[in-house]
């Protein structure tokens, strides 16, 4: 009797680990779906980014209505959906996507050289005129765009974070 009792537990022990497992791999297979999707979504917005010309792409996609080169409220802006992906809780705009460039604290509209930010490489040249300016707003004279797109969602496997860096160029 003390045998298969022993026998048992054993079993039991083993099943609920293979259980515990394969809940394990499946909250994996979703982070791995969720991150792949915001990877996608970040992607395809730098690429709408890059097609614009080059001159109004910053005008396009700033948090600055104001400024959109169709007039107040035509453009895109800073902030988009991403299929499938819910913004973190808290999110002003319950939007999981965020477009940013260097711009000062509550200056949407205002692209500066001098924004310190060493994941874009800043603060930087901008212009190519062989300095980096504070005072100057560069939103319609750079020749280099620096842009994040990050992506923050919640899914069913928790919060999740994707940040694109890059720097687009005008040669």
């Amino acid at each position: 009797m003390l045998e298969l009792a022993v026998a048992i537990t054993v079993f039991v022990l083993g099943a609920l680990a293979y259980a515990q497992t394969m809940i394990s791999l499946e909250r994996a297979q979703v982070r791995t779906r969720e991150a792949g999707r915001a990877t996608q979504a970040a992607r395809a917005v730098l690429e709408r980014i890059h097609a614009e010309a080059f001159p109004e792409a910053f005008r396009r996609y700033n948090g600055e209505v104001a400024d959109d080169p169709g007039g107040a409220g035509t453009a895109p802006g800073n902030h988009f959906a991403v299929d499938g992906l819910s913004a973190r809780p808290g999110d002003v705009d319950g939007l999981a996507g965020e477009v940013i460039f260097p711009t000062p604290p509550n200056q949407p509209g205002r692209l500066s050289e001098a924004v310190v930010d060493p994941d874009l490489g800043m603060p930087r040249d901008l212009n190519g005129d062989g300095g980096v300016n504070a005072a100057e707003n560069y939103a319609t004279d750079y020749r280099i765009l620096p842009v994040r797109v990050r992506i923050a969602w919640t899914g069913v496997a928790g919060p999740g974070l994707v940040e694109i860096n890059t720097m687009l160029g005008n040669w």
